[in-house]
């Protein structure tokens, strides 16, 4: 008897360390949109046309749209959740307890009456009833579990749902285009074929930009036609072109400061000349002369509309007034030694742009001033002075260092170089503009090569002045020892003097007394310190920094430090 009823009391104990589980499937949504069953009812289409227009890309773009109606159909969604269950202990406790009764009543030996065999069967069987039974009756454990398992029932209805999507044309039409400005009717249905869904008009040239005054009254109406469909654009003109400046007079200054005075005068342009205008303020034009931001007097010029493009081919005539020697550093120039037998030079200028910078203003005249100074106050022959101007490619700059190597050999040893022109910092390197630069890697002239190629030809000395106005430096860390380094290690007697440090501009300069230097402002007192007999390096240097940095902050209000790299101990001449 011990034993049946420790074995039934573990039973019970395993038995409440049991769960099960059953699941369920629950309506989630009554109207939920079956996307199998659907019915396209309706189909209409329509013309769209893009919003952004400027004048680098006065491009209207019009596509052919269809707004697509389907009817789908609606239903109930179900979901199935999984719950699980485990006995009440409670229950269980009862039913355990009155089973233990039914069994003691079946087998007991102690009773008055002994139980028969019928009645100790029903007893056993009452027992194991109610011990069922106290496991039925149980209860949820957490939460129900979603398994992801979904079922679309009966239909309850339907939705309408429309999709926008860019559809090919439905006949073989072309579309037809008209513009207009005010009453004037400038293109009457010209017909355009369909690429795909797209029709792409390019409003420049479809439009003549003469039409246009200094303040166009109207703006254009575009409408573009197909079968039954009509787009219409509102288009102000400055979206398509740009405006430009020409002169009106037979000269006009062109100043740095929206102001009269004889101090401010860049240069003088001849009537025709043409420039790009950036804003107005009161009886100032302030317009762009290469990529320098410039003043012009509105009674001097008349203002023109037309494409973006044109800024390439502007027309810029400066009235050369003051001849070459006219300048007091271009005249009386000293004889200072005579370096015919050991002395090559090298002068390397790029003023004549015709990509997307205009002239470097007196870039042409600075290497004439140079030019000059090594004849008459050096002494270097002319057959022994290498030339390279306004130069486009690495190719036509390593064919002047070749000229200038081959003039070396054992009496020739020195080298003077002058270097001037447009330049960036870009990837660790300094490049020089070629002239036809138009923002493309290929314009970029590697000065890296020209001082390598000088540093294999290892002359005894070498001494280089580069002018350069650097337009724009990337966060490479670039620095000027670095550039030279492997120059200055291996030609002990170098020294090269840069206009300014690679962040700063090189400006031009215009003198205190309102007459126009017509130089740079390095260019110009590297030949003053020439023409005072100072020949030294540091000399030459201390000159540059006791000038330059003032002129420039006086002028443009911007610092301008020339930089040395080399020795300061060398000497121009013996």
């Amino acid at each position: 008897m011990f034993k049946s009823t420790t074995a039934l009391f573990l039973v019970v104990i395993s038995l409440l360390t049991v769960s099960c589980s059953s699941t369920s499937w629950v309506v989630i949504e009554e109207d939920a949109t079956d996307i199998s069953d659907y019915e396209l009812i309706k189909s209409e289409f329509y013309l769209d046309s893009n919003d952004t227009i400027t004048p680098q890309i006065p491009i209207l773009d019009v596509d052919l749209m269809a707004v697509n109606s389907y009817e789908y159909a609606q239903r109930i969604k179900t979901e199935r959740y999984i719950q699980r269950y485990r006995p009440r202990l409670g229950y269980v406790m009862l039913g355990v307890a009155g089973a233990g009764l039914s069994y003691y009543a079946a087998f007991s030996d102690q009773l008055l009456q002994q139980p028969t065999g019928p009645q100790r069967y029903s007893l056993i069987g009452a027992g194991t009833l109610l011990t069922g039974l106290s496991f039925l009756n149980m209860k949820p454990v957490d939460e129900p579990t979603k398994t992801g398992e979904t079922r679309l029932l009966r239909k309850t209805g339907t939705v309408v749902v429309a999709d926008t999507i860019e559809t090919l044309p439905y006949t073989d039409e072309p579309a037809k285009v008209s513009i207009s400005y005010g009453d004037s009717l400038l293109v009457t249905d010209k017909n355009y074929t369909f690429t795909e869904n797209n029709v792409s008009i390019n409003l420049v040239d479809e439009v003549n930009s003469n039409l246009f005054g200094e303040d166009p009254e109207f703006n254009l109406n575009i409408s573009i036609e197909y079968d039954s469909l009509t787009a219409l654009k509102n288009i102000p003109i400055s979206s398509i072109f740009e405006q430009f400046v020409v002169v009106d007079t037979d000269v006009s200054p062109l100043r740095n400061a929206p102001d009269v005075n004889a101090d401010n005068v860049l240069t003088d342009l001849a009537k025709g000349s043409q420039l790009k205008l950036v804003q107005r303020e009161e009886e100032w034009f302030k317009v762009l002369y290469g990529i320098s931001e410039t003043w012009i007097s509105v009674g001097d010029v008349y203002t023109i509309w037309r494409p973006a493009e044109f800024s390439s081919d502007l027309t810029v005539v400066t009235i050369p007034n003051i001849p070459f020697g006219s300048i007091d550093v271009e005249r009386d120039i000293p004889v200072l030694d005579d370096l015919a037998q050991n002395t090559a030079a090298f002068i390397l200028s790029n003023d004549q742009y015709s990509g997307q910078y205009s002239e470097r203003t007196y870039g042409d005249r600075d290497s004439q001033l140079i030019e000059e100074y090594f004849l008459q106050a050096l002494g270097i022959r002319s057959n022994n002075i290498i030339r390279s101007f306004n130069i486009d490619s690495v190719e036509q700059l390593n064919t002047a260092t070749d000229r200038l190597v081959n003039l070396l050999d054992s009496n020739r040893k020195r080298v003077i170089a002058y270097i001037n022109g447009y330049a960036i910092v870009e990837d660790g390197n300094l490049y020089i503009l070629g002239t036809d630069y138009t923002g493309e890697d290929s314009g970029l002239i590697n000065l890296k090569m020209f001082f390598e190629e000088i540093r294999e030809a290892q002359p005894t000395q070498f001494i280089g002045f580069v002018d350069l106005d650097i337009l724009q430096t990337d966060n490479s860390d670039f620095n000027y020892e670095a550039f030279l380094s492997d120059l200055s290690k291996d030609i002990s007697q170098s020294a090269v003097i840069f206009s300014s440090t690679p962040s700063q501009r090189s400006g031009v300069f215009s003198s205190q007394n309102g007459e126009k230097n017509r130089h740079s402002i390095f260019t110009y007192y590297l030949a003053e310190a020439l023409k005072q007999n100072k020949t030294g390096i540091n000399q030459i240097l201390d000159h540059l920094k006791r000038n330059v940095p003032f002129r420039s902050r006086s002028i443009y209000d911007r610092p301008q430090d020339p930089v040395l790299i080399g020795r300061s101990d060398i000497q121009l001449v013996e």
